[in-house]
């Protein structure tokens, strides 16, 4: 491996640890990130640590203020703004998509979202579903070939996710949502799959901190 790839690694594997932290309330909102001792309890020297915050605070999981790095308060007003952003930017990627997504890649996510349906619906085990889900959106913010969009999303989606903790509508609810932006992303109808990703992800504005 490479120094390069050896150092993007390490980057990548603290932005993770301390990623958890603040999701399992280790790290509290409010509270001075103090360098010295993240460091000492993950194990890296300042140079990964300060990248990875710099990373966290651009996700928006960290921010700065008068005394320093804080984790961030993660409202409701917070989380709904995060929704609506992500809303149009994943329209946005779904748009891009439309005409770079061939039949076998379309065939790929349709397999995976209909056997991790019928998964829920044999067993009412949501993981395998909640887990294509992401796959999907994830993939298709991939697909879409535009870099500053891609680092954009990244933040909301790691969020969104992050923070949402499990399924926020029923698979009965979205199933049906996700072939109908593949049946227009398979037609190359950019208008239509965008549309579709974003009425998709605005439904789920209403149910947020219920």
């Amino acid at each position: 491996m490479s120094r390069i790839a050896s150092t993007g690694f390490l980057e990548k594997k603290v932005y993770n640890e301390i990623k958890e932290m603040i999701m399992n309330g280790e790290l509290q909102p409010g509270v001075p990130i103090i360098q010295e001792q993240i460091a000492a309890r993950i194990g890296v020297s300042r140079t990964p640590l300060r990248r990875a915050l710099a990373e966290l605070e651009r996700d928006h999981l960290l921010e700065t203020g008068p005394q320093g790095l804080f984790v961030t308060q993660f409202t409701n007003e917070f989380i709904l703004s995060m929704w609506q952003v992500r809303a149009v930017l994943e329209g946005l990627a779904c748009r891009l998509c439309a005409s770079r997504m061939d039949e076998a890649t379309n065939a790929y996510y349709s397999t995976l979202l209909t056997s991790s349906y019928r998964h829920w619906q044999e067993s009412s085990d949501p993981e395998p579903y909640r887990q294509a889900d992401i796959a999907f959106h994830t993939g298709l913010m991939e697909l879409s070939g535009n870099l500053i969009l891609k680092q954009k999303l990244e933040g909301a989606h790691v969020l969104t996710v992050s923070l949402s903790k499990g399924l926020l509508r029923a698979p009965s609810e979205t199933y049906p949502e996700h072939m109908e932006i593949l049946a227009a992303l398979s037609a190359g109808n950019e208008d239509e799959a965008e549309r579709q990703m974003v009425e998709h992800l605005r439904k789920t504005i209403p149910v947020l901190g219920k």
